[in-house]
């Protein structure tokens, strides 16, 4: 018997229509809803890209693979749409594959974050910061301006993209780098091999830290960073043959 841990978005399905179908569908194919994450098979999510971000933390606590059902605008994360609820029943059938998605370990002030989508470095109150980047020891640059952004390869569709960064296939493993409205034109978006270990020092007081849209977090001047390949990862579960790419055009013309 699968079992199914529903996880819906705060503000999405207040009336509850799409976590009925779900369910309908899960009872149908002899399975059953739990409700605690630790003790499914497969976590099914109803909301945005915003709701599946914070779903796929606790996934990746527990090891457990999760699917992303669209509730929101664009949903580049998401597997189905609201109207292709009972492909879902693919899944009961042995129809899908997995899909692993590498995240990202960030340490700072003594403290571990893990990021799906992007660490973004970045200054207080609209002021320029500057910091110092490095990979594996070596400096690569100091960049002046609104900030770094730290993303893998799922989160390069989000803010990285926003910002100039490269669009990268999510099946693979790098890491990005996308300055944020930087000083120098020659300051360019970089991706890093994924056992690479980048360190940033903040070169300016009252630069900030966030990790997956959580609460800032203050770095002081002269403090450093790490962020680097975690063991973490978030596996996904894939039902349909849209491939990445066919996803991205659809998308990108909302």
């Amino acid at each position: 018997m699968k079992k199914i841990y529903i996880f819906v978005g705060k503000g999405k399905d207040e009336s509850g229509k799409y976590r009925r179908a779900l369910t309908e569908v899960v009872n149908g194919y002899g399975g059953k809803t739990v409700e605690r994450a630790e003790d499914a098979d497969v976590i099914a999510v109803l909301g945005g890209d915003g709701t599946i971000m914070r779903a796929a933390h606790l996934a990746g606590n527990h090891n457990v693979p999760m699917i992303g059902i669209n509730l929101g605008r664009v949903g580049y994360m998401a597997e189905l749409d609201d109207s292709e609820i009972e492909l879902l029943g693919g899944y009961f059938e042995g129809n899908y594959r997995e899909e692993e998605r590498m995240m990202l370990t960030v340490r700072a002030e003594g403290k571990s974050y893990y990021a799906l989508n992007d660490a973004v470095f970045h200054a207080k109150n609209k002021h320029m910061t500057r910091i110092t980047l490095k990979c594996n020891g070596n400096t690569v640059n100091e960049y002046r301006g609104d900030g770094l952004i730290i993303a893998t390869p799922t989160g390069s569709t989000a803010y990285s993209m926003s910002a100039g960064g490269s669009v990268i296939d999510p099946r693979l493993k790098c890491i990005c780098v996308t300055p944020i409205c930087p000083q120098a034109l020659g300051a360019k978006p970089l991706v890093f091999a994924p056992d690479s270990r980048l360190t940033l020092t903040a070169e300016s007081p009252e630069c900030m830290l966030t990790v997956d849209g959580g609460e800032p977090l203050t770095l002081k001047s002269g403090s450093e960073a790490e962020v680097f390949r975690s063991r973490r990862s978030l596996r996904m579960i894939k039902l349909k043959e849209d491939g990445f790419y066919e996803v991205l055009r659809k998308k990108s013309q909302m």
